[in-house]
């Protein structure tokens, strides 16, 4: 008579053995994987959405309000700007001057607060040359028109900034 050693496993038994390796192993990977994208930036702090009409900024150089010195954001300012009547498609020269280290978001407002348009994020020394308006304007001269600023910070969460509005006229013939 021979003696068997060791264990004995029934199907049922191997069975379960088998099922309990997997989810260990399935756990392990799962692990895994939260540790790496903790470490990771997420892809929406790698890659705002800047926008992708913004070239390098080689247009004429407006007045300049902020104080970088004291820390401030540099905000170009306007008196008057020139649109073409009745035409969606229009020539600017909107801009994120290089010395600023944030974000810019331009809008152009009419006085009753109508936005006739609005940018993605605009990267320091990035501008823009071309915009399509919400709607076409016809011709007329559309005093206390505002070009408002919204500033966001260069981090992870794009902390909102202190921002401007700069109160010009629209031309439009």
């Amino acid at each position: 008579m021979s003696e068997k050693q060791g264990i004995v496993l029934t199907k049922k038994k191997a069975i379960a053995l088998a099922a309990i390796a997997l989810l260990l192993v399935i756990g392990g990977v799962m692990l895994g994987m939260q540790l790496v994208n903790q470490n990771e930036p997420s892809i929406s702090a790698v890659t705002p959405d800047l926008d992708e009409n913004a070239l390098d900024w080689e247009g004429e150089i407006p007045i300049e309000q902020g104080d970088k010195e004291q820390g401030g954001i540099a905000i170009p300012g306007y008196k008057v700007i020139g649109l073409k009547a009745d035409q969606r498609e229009q020539q600017v020269n909107f801009y994120n001057p290089q010395v600023n280290d944030c974000y810019f978001v331009i809008s152009l407002l009419l006085e009753d607060g109508t936005e006739l348009w609005k940018s993605k994020l605009i990267a320091p020394g990035k501008g823009l040359y071309e915009i399509e308006l919400n709607q076409t304007l016809p011709a007329g001269t559309y005093e206390n028109s505002i070009l408002k600023y919204e500033c966001f910070a260069m981090d992870d969460n794009l902390s909102e900034l202190n921002g401007g509005e700069v109160q010009l006229t629209l031309e439009v013939v």
